[in-house]
């Protein structure tokens, strides 16, 4: 019997303490789940199961901090399904406001830091930019700037972006930080 996804974004999620763990079974739930799978993805953002596992609980992680890590696996899962899920991707950079923005905003930059579909998404995420709120900055930047720290790729992207004033305010804020 097959695996529900629930349990395929769980097995994710629970590994994000081991980023390179978490990589590998992220890759793995791609082709588990296939690219049909992309949209049931996109619905599970706010529908995390119960019960909490073990560990990832409010008091380990505090309010909020198993719905991150849940939507975080998501994230990771659909950046191995590549080119093909750049349109949901896409709906939620360039959507109505949602914490998730911000996740899909990393994405898509490390997708175009691979060469999918790179001069569109900068060309986009510069217009798009400047109308979004602080907070999709911050939740982009943060993941960006930690990888760009070994991904000469990722910092290419990211000095690109910060042509976008707001933007780039949330880089040097957290940079100071």
């Amino acid at each position: 019997m097959s695996r529900s996804i629930d349990d395929i974004v769980k097995s994710v999620a629970v590994l994000a303490d081991s980023p390179d763990q978490f990589c590998a079974e992220a890759k793995e739930a791609a082709r588990e789940l296939g690219v049909a799978s992309i949209n049931l993805l996109a619905e599970r953002f706010h529908a995390q199961p119960a019960p909490v596992p073990a560990g990832f609980g409010f008091e380990q992680r505090g309010l909020g901090g198993w719905l991150a890590i849940w939507q975080f696996a998501i994230f990771e899962i659909l950046y191995n399904f590549r080119e093909t899920a750049l349109p949901v991707l896409r709906l939620i950079a360039f959507g109505k406001y949602d914490w998730t923005q911000g996740n899909a905003i990393e994405v898509l930059c490390r997708l175009a830091a691979d060469g999918v579909d790179r001069e569109r998404t900068l060309n986009d995420l510069k217009r798009e930019l400047p109308s979004m709120r602080y907070e999709a900055y911050l939740y982009a930047a943060g993941p960006l700037l930690r990888r760009a720290a070994s991904e000469p790729e990722i910092a290419v992207i990211l000095q690109e972006l910060e042509s976008v004033d707001d933007f780039r305010e949330a880089v040097e804020e957290l940079r100071e930080n």
